[in-house]
């Protein structure tokens, strides 16, 4: 290989070196702007209906209260009002309100839906005695198939828990929950647990 040669080719790895190097401006996109409102506290998960006979199910709104493993409460048990399948999607919704309380949003169509406030209880940090709120918002695996008035699960909201081995409270889990969410570090030990979801039923 003569010295043209080699020196041609050097150029040219140094080129493509270069170019490797450059950056340049990108517009942010909407995922960004989901992120960056995840972060301030702002969640919104959805259901998918459009294969669902427009008008012909019911859907009532369900908000379950777990500790560490057991349903304590279901804050919707007597609600009363069910909601047809007008419209081919179901959104639920969370914003900050305070440092100790959050807004729920079930909204069924363009019309009907209701908005919640909910406490946000302090988990207590046993290694210096401060009160902790930090709460984390995940979804659920949603399965294709569905019974009548079997709970839907669609995202928990979950306090952190006092960590004895890292003396400090945590959050850490899985980015999402499946059918063993009973299993999860979140479900064992975190003792404020909101489940939303929904229930169909035929009408």
């Amino acid at each position: 290989m003569n010295k043209k040669i080699i020196i041609t080719i050097l150029l040219a790895l140094v080129a493509m070196t270069g170019q490797a190097q450059e950056i340049g401006k990108a517009e942010a996109t909407a995922t960004d702007y989901i992120k960056l409102l995840n972060k301030q506290g702002y969640h919104v998960f959805a259901l998918d209906l459009s294969k669902l006979n427009k008008d012909k199910y019911l859907m009532s709104p369900v908000i379950q209260v777990w500790s560490k493993g057991k349903m304590e409460q279901n804050l919707l048990e007597n609600f009363g009002i069910a909601y047809t399948n007008s419209a081919p999607k179901v959104t639920i919704g969370f914003m900050p309100k305070t440092d100790s309380l959050f807004i729920c949003n079930f909204q069924f169509d363009d019309v009907c839906g209701f908005t919640l406030n909910l406490p946000m209880p302090s988990v207590k940090n046993e290694d210096n005695g401060s009160e902790c709120i930090y709460y984390v918002c995940r979804p659920f695996t949603v399965q294709s198939e569905w019974k009548e008035n079997e709970v839907i699960p669609v995202a928990a909201y979950s306090s952190s828990w006092y960590d004895p081995e890292i003396k400090a409270c945590r959050n850490c889990d899985d980015l999402e929950f499946d059918q063993d969410f009973l299993k999860s570090a979140t479900f064992n030990y975190s003792p404020c647990i909101y489940v939303f979801g929904i229930t169909i039923k035929k009408m």
